[in-house]
């Protein structure tokens, strides 16, 4: 079992999430973060150009909901009893398409986690502030939305335990993260700059690894995209895993965590 665990411990594992979460052993992960692919034909709608590497962004909802299901379904028994599941999701077609509302009853309907806050991501920018639908006119106007949700979820119980000195937030950041909006700005450079179409800013998991886990705790990303969350992680003194199936994301993330890990001689 130990040799299981550190074939994960401080990785990026290149493949389908599907067939590597069974892998993982149970009672495992102490916090998982991740955004999956939002489904809105990124690559071909109008407000995002930049397509995923290998990924289908275009599948029906409900498919898409189903696979969605099936895969937090398999990460349960994955998490330790208290462990947090963080999900950064925004609705489609400016809120027609309630996405964030679809997970949350299927996580907590089918699949028993316990919801335990809703964040809503203020992104401080407006990409589509124009796509007013029906302009100047009640016949159908159209309702952007600058925002995203963070979703958080627990297994089996609200708290999580862990030591007094392993906690590693401070009084300020505790009270800044505490309020359930948060305003940050999306990173569109560094999209350009690692040649993914939907990375989440830094700063996004590292509030949530500070807020909701301890010094060591494992840290998980089941769609690990450029790595930023197993980035926050080793920032943050906490041990990674990232599931991506495309080479060359991983190949990204590894440079990532690589150059971070041998300016500060940080070593797995």
């Amino acid at each position: 079992m130990n040799n299981l665990r550190n074939n994960f411990i401080n990785t990026i594992q290149l493949g389908k999430c599907e067939y590597l979460i069974p892998q993982l052993p149970n009672n495992f992960v102490d916090i998982m973060i991740t955004s999956p692919p939002y489904n809105v034909d990124l690559g071909n709608n109008k407000y995002n150009k930049n397509k995923y590497d290998i990924h289908n962004d275009a599948m029906d909802h409900q498919t898409y909901i189903k696979q969605l299901r099936n895969i937090f379904a398999s990460l349960y028994p994955k998490m330790v009893s208290g462990g947090r599941v963080c999900i950064n999701v925004g609705d489609g077609k400016n809120g027609s398409i309630p996405t964030h509302s679809d997970i949350i009853q299927f996580m907590t309907k089918d699949l028993d986690y316990l919801l335990k806050t809703t964040i809503i991501w203020e992104k401080c920018q407006i990409g589509n502030r124009t796509s007013w639908g029906s302009y100047m006119s009640p016949h159908n106007p159209s309702f952007p939305t600058p925002f995203e949700y963070i979703l958080i979820f627990c297994k089996e119980s609200y708290s999580k335990q862990g030591r007094k000195e392993d906690i590693t937030i401070s009084k300020d950041e505790f009270i800044k993260n505490s309020l359930a909006i948060w305003r940050l700005r999306p990173e569109s450079e560094m999209n350009n700059k690692y040649g993914h179409p939907a990375m989440f800013p830094l700063s996004l998991p590292m509030r949530l690894i500070q807020s909701l886990s301890y010094k060591n705790d494992i840290v998980l990303d089941i769609f690990s995209g450029a790595g930023t969350t197993c980035l926050a992680a080793a920032m943050l003194s906490r041990r990674w895993i990232g599931f991506e199936k495309s080479k060359k994301y991983v190949q990204t993330a590894q440079q990532r965590l690589n150059k971070y890990l041998n300016q500060n001689r940080i070593f797995n």
